[in-house]
């Protein structure tokens, strides 16, 4: 019997992993995915999005920041098989994580085909990848560009020797790609400008097949641009992007001008030195190493946990940590066509999250997914090369006894500890806090619920809202969000979705006859005591809401 190919055992670990407990874990739901859920909810009801608008193409409205499209599209049938819940919003992310092993796969062979066992390191090494796993089982747009951008990049080196289809296909891969997150918007155009700079008489030699591409890759480009620059869809990338000026920036700005020495001597001379033009260049360049940063990579992580990206623990393994330094150098080192490719992804990888405000963001950095894993099983092959005959052997042993161990702790980190001790990163607890809301609202003209993290979305998600009905109000709000200029919906100071009102809490006007009220734990205080009806508990017992109602004092 003919036994079954690495690679293949490598793809059903990946799909096992990432589809495991799906709808359970990681414990909480974010308004994002509950957005992405209930937006193709409600085009697969109306043919519109809650937004009554029909069929959007470059962008999706969200909660007014805008979106890119494709992982909503991709959610739609998910949810028509398996109705609107966590597991069917998630499920596209999981599957096109696991079609990344096989892209990076396929990549890698394209890249080294002079080194035959190096693709199932890199395949394996993106399989239990921590920073991988995370994004794959969560609906996060930017997991996306780990299957499409290794395909279009396999498709686009195969061109290069069997241009026709291969083209086509890399064409096509890529210009999804634009539709599948922010910062893919700017990576995939400058790649590929560098890329035809890099090969240009590869790409003289065979015009005609690389006309066909760009003619493909504009087809789909010239929406999301037309979008970008004329219309709403880079409503996101303009507030996120450092020139931006925050009001403490422009402080900071006009102290260093003030301030310095210079300015008792000119204050034009201090202007040349401390401007809004040094600031976003420092900025960005602070931002540029930042994710250069091993720390960043291997101990410290993102700064923000909303994407289950735990504090204190690296987005990769820190045995790969060798591993990478080795590969760089091997990379640098040989003379290898491989050695362009990667290095200008990596360079070019950084340059969308290093023009947003801040830095340590790891799915601004995306582009990077399976990257790191490449350069990683090059450092390993050049290091077993290394090693004498007789020690080969107990050297693989002992890395599969580290890998091994490695994987086994973030798994229970993942699985079993971050519930406890991240409850709050993926805003746990909203699934029973309407399933307690849908009990209690029957006995209540009103439900209060405290403003903030886009509650509307979980109510409609969770109660599989009627979309027509939600997008009798959703029309309502749109007028207040344009005539302020707001950049999320929660922003408005008050809002109604039937019986339900998002306000801020004020205990005075809200704690009375006919309403419910819902807050978070940070909103409670004993004075309380008597009003709370029930609560919802994170999994460690600690309040995350409470549900209140009036009590004659």
């Amino acid at each position: 019997m003919r036994r079954p190919q690495t690679i293949w055992l490598i793809f059903i670990l990946a799909l096992a992993v990432r589809l495991l407990f799906l709808g359970q874990y990681p414990q909480g739901f974010t308004a994002d995915e509950a957005s992405q859920g209930y937006t193709a909810y409600s085009l697969l009801k109306t043919g519109k999005d809650e937004w009554g608008i029909r069929w959007p193409i470059s962008s999706f409205r969200a909660f007014a920041d805008y979106r890119a499209p494709l992982q909503t599209y991709l959610v739609i049938p998910s949810i028509a098989l398996f109705g609107l819940n966590e597991f069917a919003v998630r499920l596209p992310s999981a599957i096109f994580g696991s079609l990344a092993i096989l892209a990076i796969y396929l990549l890698v062979k394209q890249l080294f085909p002079d080194r035959k066992k190096l693709p199932a390191i890199a395949a394996l090494l993106l399989a239990i990848s921590p920073w991988h796993i995370q994004f794959s089982r969560t609906a996060l747009e930017a997991n996306f560009a780990s299957f499409l951008f290794p395909m279009g990049l396999y498709f686009l080196l195969a061109g290069a020797k069997k241009p026709g289809r291969n083209l086509i296909l890399s064409a096509i891969f890529l210009g999804l790609n634009l539709y599948s997150y922010l910062a893919a918007k700017l990576f995939v155009p400058i790649f590929l400008a560098a890329y035809s700079v890099l090969n240009f008489k590869k790409i003289s030699s065979n015009i005609k097949g690389y006309i066909s591409f760009a003619v493909i890759f504009l087809i789909f480009a010239a929406p999301i641009f037309t979008d970008t620059f004329w219309g709403p869809g880079n409503v996101r990338g303009k507030d996120l992007i450092i020139s931006n000026f925050s009001a403490e920036s422009l402080e900071s700005i006009k102290r260093e001008q003030y301030y310095s020495d210079l300015n008792s001597v000119s204050p034009q001379l201090s202007r040349i030195f401390s401007n809004k033009v040094t600031f976003t260049v420092q900025q960005f360049i602070n931002n540029y190493v930042s994710y250069l940063s091993p720390s960043f990579w291997f101990t410290e992580g993102g700064r923000e946990i909303t994407y289950s990206v735990f504090p204190g623990n690296g987005l990769l393994y820190l045995f790969m940590l060798p591993l990478v330094v080795y590969g760089l150098y091997a990379l640098i080192r040989i003379n290898h066509p491989a050695k362009k490719i990667i290095l200008i992804w990596l360079f070019i990888g950084i340059i969308p999250a290093a023009l947003t405000k801040d830095g340590y963001r790891p799915n601004r950095v995306g582009s990077l997914l399976g990257l790191w894993e490449i350069v990683a099983a090059l450092g390993f092959w050049e290091l077993l090369k290394l090693i004498p005959s007789k020690f080969k052997k107990i050297s693989i042993i002992l890395t599969s006894f580290i890998v091994t161990v490695s994987v086994i702790s973030y798994l229970n980190l993942y699985f079993f500890t971050s519930p406890i001790k991240y409850p709050e990163s993926l805003l746990y607890g909203y699934r029973e806090l309407v399933t307690k809301i849908e009990k209690l609202s029957p006995q209540y003209s009103r439900v209060i619920i405290d403003r903030g993290s886009q509650s509307q979305v979980f109510i409609a998600f969770y109660t599989k809202m009627d979309p027509s009905f939600y997008q009798d109000f959703s029309k309502e709000w749109w007028p207040v969000i344009e005539k302020k200029n707001l950049l999320f919906l929660d922003m408005i100071n008050e809002y109604e979705l039937g019986k339900f009102t998002f306000k801020s809490f004020d205990p005075s006007s809200d704690l009375i006859p006919g309403n419910l009220v819902v807050i978070k734990t940070e909103k409670y205080n004993p004075n309380f005591a008597l009003n709370v009806l029930d609560r919802v508990d994170y999994p460690d017992d600690t309040p995350a809401f409470y549900i209140l109602s009036y009590v004659k004092k």
